[in-house]
């Protein structure tokens, strides 16, 4: 049997528990309350592996729910992020809270990569290739960044975007057709945020000929 020592109140609503062998256990206040835990009481040692799983649940899932209110996250991103608290958790609970989290609908990597392509495309500007780059660092798939960026990848959307970006944004710098220092400028930038050397040439000879009429 073990007797807990000592509880003290930690951030939030965890509790640190005491036990006489010197372990501790992080518990939420619901649990211990629905537990009736004080100082003093005795539990067994099967009753400490069921406290100590379920509390790991609940301070599991919690955290989640509490990192999705603040913003969206990957199936990975959230799973290295539950992995890497401060009162680490067991990777089974992490894993039941993800499986819950997606039954519940909270956590769909499709529809991450979908808000994260409209984000990267449509409101950043860049092109495929750098709105794929920063999506695989969120923890997406291959095939999930391959689906969500497939409605931009048309030739005329992707020309459109560049002739938006070159008059908006780097018009000051195209005031020549020779001044290849500023167009190799603006030539290097683009590819920075993702587009080809072709559709960058190909949107610069369209510019200038626009300008020229």
């Amino acid at each position: 049997m073990l007797k807990i020592i000592e509880i003290t109140p930690e951030k939030g609503k965890l509790n640190r528990i005491v036990l006489e062998n010197g372990e501790e256990l992080f518990v939420h206040t619901d649990l211990l309350l629905s537990e009736h835990l004080t100082a003093g009481t005795v539990i067994s040692p099967e009753k400490r592996e069921e406290i100590a799983c379920a509390a790991a649940r609940h301070r599991s899932y919690e955290y989640a729910l509490y990192c999705l209110e603040r913003r969206a996250y990957s199936y990975r991103e959230l799973y290295r992020k539950l992995m890497s608290v401060k009162h680490p958790v067991e990777e089974t609970a992490v894993l039941e809270t993800l499986e819950k989290l997606m039954r519940l609908g909270l956590l769909d990597d499709q529809r991450y990569a979908q808000s994260l392509a409209r984000t990267y495309i449509e409101q950043r500007h860049y092109g495929a290739k750098r709105a794929a780059y920063e999506m695989l660092q969120k923890g997406l798939s291959q095939e999930d960044i391959a689906d969500a960026l497939a409605p931009y990848a048309d030739d005329g959307r992707i020309a459109e975007q560049l002739s938006e970006l070159l008059r908006k944004k780097y018009a000051r710098y195209l005031c020549d057709a020779d001044d290849r220092r500023a167009i190799a400028k603006v030539t290097a930038s683009l590819v920075r945020r993702g587009f080809s050397y072709r559709d960058i040439r190909f949107a610069l000879e369209d510019y200038f000929s626009e300008e020229e009429t």
